[in-house]
């Protein structure tokens, strides 16, 4: 005789193992929301999708194979993080930095930066610093191999591993957003023939942090973002995305 509240299990299925989770199941538990936030956040970091791209919800469920709610819910998060723009009426768009807003982040990043490198000085093990460095040289590699959407990231994640030695969630978080506002700056206004900031410019400030320099690793970062900034021409370039070749599944498992 069945316990008192149990239910018959269906022909073929196994006992205590449920089938396969249907992709309503999957929405539910928000790891819809995790991969398509991440897949997008990282094409609009490494300028595939450009400044200005409308984001039409319709287009993006059928490339995600998601609802429209799910799309809904990660550009609000991205709108947060300022990378998308939403106007009410009108929809979304990959977030158009002016050249106002553009001066106003490489500022403020110079500014977040100076006290981050100065707290990373005294905070960070000798450890750390030398993991710090280690990106420098992965960035390298990367550049020798002519990859540039891996430079570009490790070249983020060196601010970012930075600004986590320094021990201050929130002027990490507040710097996570300048790297990510910067990114899209570089694409919307980066000068033909541009040349990238340099590996060794990441070398040199994590050197100078390993000698326990904070004067010299706080230059070598204001001159690390200022060649930077001196590579934009604030001059708009938008272009069109085919979301469906970006993110069918095809096209993930061949970037992999």
């Amino acid at each position: 005789m069945k316990p008192p509240g149990t239910t018959k299990t269906a022909v073929g299925s196994k006992a205590g193992k449920s089938a396969k989770p249907t992709a309503s199941k999957v929405e539910r538990s928000g790891l819809a929301d995790q991969r398509v936030h991440a897949q997008l956040y990282a094409a609009i970091i490494d300028h595939r999708v450009p400044p200005g791209t409308a984001l039409l919800e319709d287009r993006l469920a059928q490339a995600f194979a998601v609802s429209r709610t799910v799309i809904r819910k990660v550009l609000q998060q991205l709108s947060h993080q300022k990378l998308v723009d939403i106007i009410p009426n009108k929809g979304a768009s990959v977030a158009k930095p002016s050249a106002e807003e553009a001066r106003h982040v490489f500022e403020a990043r110079r500014e977040v930066e100076r006290i981050l490198v100065e707290r990373a000085v005294r905070t960070a093990s000798d450890a750390e610093l030398k993991n710090l460095a280690k990106l420098s040289k992965l960035e390298q590699q990367a550049h020798a191999r002519g990859q540039k959407a891996e430079r570009l990231k490790l070249s983020g994640d060196f601010h970012r591993q930075l600004a986590a030695l320094a021990k201050n969630a929130v002027l990490e978080g507040f710097l996570a957003e300048l790297v990510s506002r910067t990114s899209l700056i570089i694409a919307l206004y980066e000068s033909p023939g541009a040349v990238p900031c340099s590996h060794t410019e990441h070398l040199e400030i994590s050197n100078a942090m390993m000698l326990r320099d904070a004067n010299k690793a706080v230059e070598y970062m204001e001159h690390h973002l200022r060649h930077i900034e001196a590579q934009i021409d604030l001059t708009s370039h938008a272009a069109a995305a085919d979301f469906r070749n970006l993110f069918s599944p095809r096209a993930v498992r061949h970037k992999r």
